[in-house]
């Protein structure tokens, strides 16, 4: 299961979010899309359940959503935003 690392919040801005690691102080700017993946996540949802919600939400990208998750939660895993 991918956790959130407690040391992660998340801020909403108009056009996207920013993740701040308050024990590192690095921060991460994110796209919408990618506050969704977020979000899901921090709800405790598994990847493949992220990408069937997207994949729903927006069939016109199906093709691309799950390289476009997987490579997300690689570089949140990376950065230790995901434990």
């Amino acid at each position: 299961m991918l956790k959130i690392s407690p040391h992660v919040v998340l801020t909403k801005t108009e056009d996207a979010a920013v993740l701040l690691d308050k024990k590192s102080g690095t921060y991460f700017r994110i796209n919408p899309m990618g506050t969704s993946v977020f979000e899901m996540l921090a709800a405790g949802r598994t990847q493949d359940e992220v990408v069937g919600e997207l994949c729903a939400r927006h069939p016109e990208a199906a093709d691309r959503i799950p390289g476009d998750v997987a490579k997300l939660i690689d570089t949140m895993r990376r950065a230790k935003v995901l434990v």
